[in-house]
């Protein structure tokens, strides 16, 4: 997803192809990305972040259960910051493209992140595959429709929506 990628913060490449509006303040633009933002607080004991796929562009599921098994090996933010870099973007959605026989490849790319014997054989057994199903279905019982979306004290933020629309919401 596009705009998932953009609300990372880690693909200057797309979001210099996604227009002025996600030029983040490093690049000398005005928007700030939420995820590492939210991380901060997660990391500060701030704030609690619950990952769940949500089907926006067809070309994430393998990349979800990927997260699964890297968050099974205390690795979710290790391989969540690869995939989420236009390298990662490319790969899956120009070679990978959910295909299960490209799980040893996904496990390539996500080394030394985690350890890729580990996460080839997790994607190969579909381990996870049904968490990510069940995401697919929390996703549509809570009306949530395009990617990403973020719930701050009870307000959704759909999109990849700044950071700083979200600040009133912290409490």
């Amino acid at each position: 997803c596009p705009f998932c990628h953009v609300a990372s913060g880690k693909n200057p490449e797309l979001v210099a192809q996604m227009g002025e509006q996600f030029k983040t303040v490093a690049e000398g633009g005005s928007y700030t990305p939420p995820v590492p933002e939210i991380k901060k607080l997660v990391d500060a004991g701030e704030a609690v972040y619950v990952h769940m796929f949500g089907s926006g562009h067809g070309n994430g599921f393998l990349a979800a259960e990927a997260l699964y098994c890297a968050n099974d090996q205390d690795q979710f933010w290790q391989a969540h910051d690869k995939l989420m870099t236009n390298a990662g973007y490319t790969l899956l959605n120009d070679q990978i493209k959910n295909d299960r026989t490209q799980a040893a490849t996904l496990a390539e790319f996500l080394a030394p992140e985690i350890d890729q014997t580990y996460m080839s054989e997790c994607l190969s057994s579909k381990k996870f595959e049904s968490r990510v199903t069940r995401d697919v279905s929390k996703n549509a019982e809570l009306y949530f429709s395009g990617t990403p979306h973020y719930v701050v004290n009870g307000k959704i933020f759909g999109g990849a929506v700044d950071f700083n629309a979200m600040k009133a919401e912290l409490k």
